[in-house]
């Protein structure tokens, strides 16, 4: 295992540069199909009864909920998540708060190695969950391996459709479904939204006060 002492802000609980390959590069493979708001609920908060403006109102509600996702620094509807590797560190961080895990099935959450196949294809294979554990009481969640994966190719061996010798996949959010979706976080969505219908053109925009009141509690402190 590569002990990688700046792959890891331990103060911060966050990776120093992620944007290079060695650091881990996080994949958005199953983004949230729900959404928090519907377009009938920001109608009723706009007091509109006509339905010839609902594509625009839907496309204010993605903006929107984007928005307040990325103030909050987490996922209000599950999405899940690949973290790519080229060397594997002994703790790592999540970025997320609110991680969950799907041990059992085909496509296990928690980490994979590539091993090479000799005469047939390389493939990742499960390291089992027994060789790794997760602080979820960390914000964002931090996963420490406890077992160096064996026979994982090196990185200079890799070729073709891989990214990585390694990569750990997980799930994220406050819940699977708008009811689990605090209120709150509901409002602030359609105050935002609704501010996006009033003001079309670019401006100096900053949050409505009401809804950054709304979402401050819920705000994941990277």
């Amino acid at each position: 295992m590569s002990y990688l002492d700046n792959i890891y802000n331990s103060n911060n609980y966050e990776y120093l540069n992620p944007s290079q390959n060695k650091y881990g590069n996080l994949e958005l493979t199953e983004a949230a199909t729900t959404q928090v708001v519907t377009t009938a609920e920001l109608k009723s908060q706009l007091r509109i009864d006509a339905n010839d403006e609902d594509i625009l109102l839907a496309t204010y509600i993605s903006a929107a909920t984007q928005m307040a996702e990325h103030y909050c620094n987490r996922h209000f509807i599950t999405a899940k998540y690949k973290l790519w590797f080229k060397e594997l560190p002994s703790k790592f961080s999540l970025y997320y708060p609110d991680c969950k895990f799907t041990l059992t099935g085909n496509n296990k959450d928690g980490l994979y190695r590539l091993v090479e196949v000799p005469g047939g294809t390389d493939t990742y294979l499960y390291f089992s969950e027994s060789n790794w554990y997760s602080d979820i009481s960390q914000n964002p969640v931090i996963v420490n391996v406890k077992v160096d994966p064996t026979q994982a190719m090196n990185f200079e061996d890799i070729n073709g459709d891989q990214q990585a010798p390694y990569y750990f996949q997980f799930q994220t959010g406050i819940g699977d479904a708008a009811s689990d979706i605090p209120d709150a976080i509901k409002q602030a969505i359609k105050l935002i939204a609704s501010d996006m219908y009033y003001f079309r053109e670019d401006r100096k925009r900053a949050f409505p006060m009401a809804s950054e009141i709304l979402l401050q509690p819920y705000k994941c402190y990277l």
